[in-house]
């Protein structure tokens, strides 16, 4: 596994958009296309952010797991999602303030249920050095669920909306 920052062996958003694809297409959680084009869009914004981490994982050149993120700022976020996310969480928004923001981890099925995405947040956890993480995930119960309990993510609020419209959960760890 190789960790990359910004300007570093960066997998391409096409390559995201498939893995998510991919990654999202067998039950439990299983997603329209167009979530995984989404997701490729705001990494794409992304790159061009000079505290943007992000880890991969290759087999033999294809991208089969990857996680991304950057430090979270309230004054930075001016898309509606976030306005209206501060919005719903009240208070609590101020314990996103200066966070580090997972805004994707995605494995390959292939190699699902084999500790890589362990591997993969964890790595991505240390590259940040930030002492607070917070993500987005589905409120069922799923294996990024699972990972992410068993990593010491606890629940802020379970009302927020996922990408895909469905019900979301923010799990803050720190």
């Amino acid at each position: 596994m190789e960790v990359a920052r910004t300007g570093f062996a960066l997998p391409t958003p096409d390559e995201v958009e498939q893995l998510y694809a991919l990654a999202t297409s067998r039950p439990p959680q299983v997603e329209d296309a167009d979530v995984a084009a989404v997701y490729a869009a705001l990494y794409d914004l992304a790159l061009d952010r000079a505290d943007l981490v992000a880890v991969t994982a290759r087999e033999v050149g294809e991208l089969v797991g990857f996680g991304c993120g950057h430090r979270w700022h309230w004054q930075e976020q001016t898309d509606e999602w976030s306005r209206d996310l501060a919005e719903r969480l009240g208070d609590d928004a101020a314990q996103l303030e200066g966070s580090f923001a997972v805004q994707l981890l995605a494995v390959h099925p292939r190699f699902g249920r084999q500790g890589l995405g362990f591997e993969l947040l964890k790595q991505l956890m240390v590259a940040s050095a930030a002492s607070v993480y917070w993500l987005l995930t589905a409120d069922a119960d799923t294996p990024a669920r699972r990972l992410f309990r068993r990593m010491g993510y606890r629940p802020l609020t379970l009302d927020s909306e996922a990408p895909n419209g469905e019900p979301g959960l923010i799990l803050l760890h720190g």
